[in-house]
Formats: structure tokens, C-alpha cells, sequence
């Protein structure tokens, strides 16, 4: 099994976690940090994730690469082989990690995230079958 950590400035993680909860279900199989919404230090919260890993793979979600949080975390996961940090982090991403069954490696982290970008969506053209039965083509 996978243990995930979703950790961001504000709101954003439990945010996040909200929802997973209304789309799956599962939104109690992630931890959660708010960083800076109030006096708590969120340090030993990163370190207990780690620590009660116990063998386990652990993926951290972070919301921006190189933001104070994203630093935290990477000081706190040096040296650990069984940690992976996704930083960028969007609910497509999430989702795909926490629906996953199966051991994550780097290969699979990479295949779900490829598949998690975003993307630019047009207006579709004039021509365009928009009925219910195209959509599902």
C-alpha cells in the first residue's frame, strides 16, 4: 500500500482532500498539511509521515516547486529511497496516485503524471457532433 501526504500553502491540501472525499470516497487515505494558516509548525508533522512510513512507499504532494513548503519537505526526505515528491501538484495527479492498487515506482509516477497534465480545452467547432453519444467516442 501507498501512504500519501499532501502538503501546500493555505488551504490547498485540505481542499485537495475534500474533494477526493466527494469524488471516491478515500479522502481519509491521505494526510493532510495546511502550512501557514495558522502558528503550527508543520515540521514534525512532515517527520511523524516519514517515520510511520515503516517500509512502506510514500508520496508527498507538494504545490509548488521550490516554495517554502516544497523546501521542508525535500530537507525532511533526503536519503530516503522509499519517498517519492511530486511537486505541481493538481487533483487529476492525486486522484490517479490514490486509485492506484498497485506498489508505485518511478516508472508508474512517471506514466501518471504524463497522463495528469493539463490541458487546453477549445471550443469545438461549429461542425462538431456534440451529443451525448459523440462524447463517448
Amino acid at each position: 500500500m501507498n501512504k500519501i501526504l499532501i502538503a501546500s500553502h493555505g488551504h490547498l491540501a485540505s481542499g485537495i482532500q475534500s474533494s477526493l472525499e466527494i469524488l471516491t470516497g478515500m479522502g481519509n487515505k491521505v494526510t493532510v498539511i495546511d502550512a501557514y494558516v495558522d502558528d503550527h509548525d508543520y515540521v514534525p508533522d512532515i517527520k511523524k509521515f516519514i517515520e510511520e512510513l515503516d517500509g512502506q512507499t510514500g508520496i508527498i504532494f507538494t504545490d509548488l516547486f521550490g516554495g517554502s513548503v516544497n523546501q521542508k519537505v525535500m530537507l525532511e526526505v533526503a536519503n530516503q529511497e522509499n519517498v517519492y515528491v511530486i511537486t505541481g501538484m493538481n487533483l487529476p495527479i492525486v486522484l490517479s496516485v490514490v486509485l492506484e492498487n498497485e506498489a508505485i515506482n518511478k516508472t508508474k509516477l512517471e506514466e501518471l503524471i504524463a497522463a495528469s497534465q493539463v490541458q487546453l480545452v477549445e471550443e469545438p467547432k461549429e461542425d462538431t457532433d456534440l451529443s451525448d453519444d459523440s462524447f463517448l467516442e
